[in-house]
């Protein structure tokens, strides 16, 4: 009897201590599935992006952020295209084409320290938006201008505006887990290219035309309809970026974490396209979050003074020169290539004898036009064989523009770049 009673109570052991293993094993297994939707510890910004996945939300940024990309190639390369159609209206010689060709890269230059501390300062989003409307006005307001110095300034605060194109970069990358930030940041000078390939096709429709409406002093023709197409873009997406968020880095760097985490809550759903909640309950402060400065002109003047004098002055000092290097050559090529193939079109259709001792430099002083003498000399038409051309040269960065995104994780940017210099070097050998 006692053998028996003994041999019950190991049973009854042994099964409760197997409900107790499987008991153990189904806590653990609800911990796992709790801790796939639920972190209650606090994790940095890296990890949470993570977290938030990579889908539509992506996407639909890039191509927000790359379609303002084309519209400031439109912006900034429109001009090109306004000086030979507009020459005769304001009376333009050489010196006034190269004063409005500068105009932008002028204003450019000035803003850029400006829409780089008010992105420090102020947000990304709020920078790109008065940046872009800033572009977008005055594109529009040049379109109607009746004297040259309107039509300077015009220009001038155009470039101010699109000084911002850098910001593009750090707004969207900051929304991107690092596995596809250099990727998508690529892709985006594939939207550069389309803007280049796209004016060319939008001047040739509209140039073209003869129509005038004249009142008084106001004089409307084809290429200020053009100017007019060409400042839409950055309007109409300037208010459909102004619905996306503000950057989560930005945000974090503020101390704002509740809004950060509402910023990234917006990219889980839409990306997972649910209604589930974010997993992530709480984000781990960055080291140094800073202040803003009530002073914006004392602010603005650190910010310089830092970029020169801080740690980083010697790469800063490195990119600029590159960045210099790289688009001197390709602004010179593109603001004035519709101006001097317009003169060499003209050269062949005047002098029709042997052109071979002549140099492009002959050539292109052929052509200057003296105020007194508009209305003899003065030919604003634009030959066809300038779009086609224009459009070629467009067309020939595509093969580029796909190619670097592709290859750019697995070579690297100093790769590209390294390339690119040295190709650069070549051709002017």
């Amino acid at each position: 009897m006692m053998e028996k009673n003994n041999s019950k109570e190991d049973a009854s052991m042994c099964l409760k201590s197997s409900q107790l293993e499987y008991l153990d094993k189904d806590i653990k297994s609800f911990e796992t599935v709790s801790s796939k939707y639920l972190i209650t510890k606090p994790v940095n910004l890296d990890e949470a992006i993570e977290i938030v996945g990579f889908g539509s939300f992506h996407y639909y940024i890039l191509f927000i952020c790359g379609s303002l990309i084309a519209a400031i190639s439109i912006s900034v390369t429109s001009v090109s295209f306004i000086i030979p159609a507009a020459q005769c209206d304001f009376q333009m010689t050489s010196v006034h084409k190269g004063i409005l060709n500068g105009a932008s890269m002028i204003g450019m230059f000035f803003g850029c320290f400006i829409s780089g501390y008010m992105a420090d300062s102020k947000g990304r989003k709020y920078t790109l938006v008065i940046c872009m409307m800033i572009d977008g006005i005055f594109n529009l307001i040049s379109s109607v201008s009746q004297i040259y110095p309107v039509l300077i300034f015009c220009k001038l605060m155009s470039g101010f505006g699109v000084s911002g194109i850098t910001v593009f970069y750090s707004y969207l990358g900051e929304f991107v887990n690092s596995k596809n930030r250099k990727k998508f940041i690529c892709w985006m000078e594939l939207f550069w290219t389309f803007g280049v390939i796209l004016l060319p096709c939008i001047a040739w429709i509209v140039i073209p035309q003869t129509f005038r409406i004249e009142y008084d002093f106001f004089l409307f023709r084809s290429w200020n309809l053009f100017a007019v197409i060409c400042s839409l873009p950055s309007i109409i997406f300037s208010y459909l970026l102004l619905q996306l968020p503000e950057s989560p880095k930005f945000l974090l760097t503020k101390g704002k974490r509740h809004e950060t985490m509402d910023c990234l809550k917006f990219v889980y759903r839409w990306n997972n396209n649910t209604d589930d909640e974010f997993p992530v309950t709480s984000l781990m402060l960055p080291d140094c979050i800073t202040e803003e400065n009530n002073s914006f002109f004392n602010g603005l003047y650190n910010s310089i003074l830092e970029l020169f004098t801080s740690q980083y002055k010697v790469v800063a000092i490195i990119t600029c020169v590159i960045q210099f290097c790289c688009t001197a050559s390709f602004y010179m090529m593109v603001l004035w290539f519709p101006e001097l193939m317009n003169r060499f079109r003209w050269y062949e259709t005047l002098y029709s004898g042997p052109k071979n001792m002549t140099n492009m430099c002959d050539i292109v002083s052929l052509f200057k036009i003296e105020p007194e003498e508009i209305d003899l000399k003065c030919n604003d038409e634009i030959d066809q064989s300038v779009y086609e051309n224009i459009l070629i040269v467009g067309m020939a960065c595509i093969p580029t523009s796909i190619i670097v995104p592709l290859f750019v994780n697995r070579f690297g940017i100093k790769f590209f770049l390294g390339m690119y210099i040295f190709k650069k070097k070549m051709h002017m050998r």
